[in-house]
C-alpha cells in the first residue's frame, strides 16, 4: 500500500519539477538576462529580441505622436 502511495507522490513530483524547469527555460523572463528566458539565451537571440523590442517601442511612439497631432 504504502509504496504504490510513494510511486504516485514520487511521479506527481517529478511532473511537478518538469513543469517548472519548462516554465523557467521556456517561458519566465529573467530580470538578470535582460527580461529574455534562458532557452533565447543559449539560443543567441539576444540581439535579434532587443531589436524586435526597439521596433515596437518606435512603432508605439510614432503612432502616439500621430495621434496627438490629429487631435491637435
Amino acid at each position: 500500500m504504502h509504496s504504490a502511495r510513494n510511486a504516485a507522490v514520487a511521479g506527481d513530483a517529478r511532473r511537478l519539477i518538469e513543469n517548472y524547469v519548462e516554465y523557467y527555460n521556456n517561458v519566465r523572463l529573467n530580470s538578470a538576462t535582460g527580461y529574455i528566458t534562458p532557452k533565447d539565451v543559449l539560443a543567441g537571440r539576444q540581439q535579434e529580441i532587443h531589436l524586435e523590442r526597439d521596433r515596437k517601442l518606435e512603432a508605439a511612439r510614432q503612432q502616439r505622436q500621430s495621434h496627438r497631432q490629429q487631435a491637435a
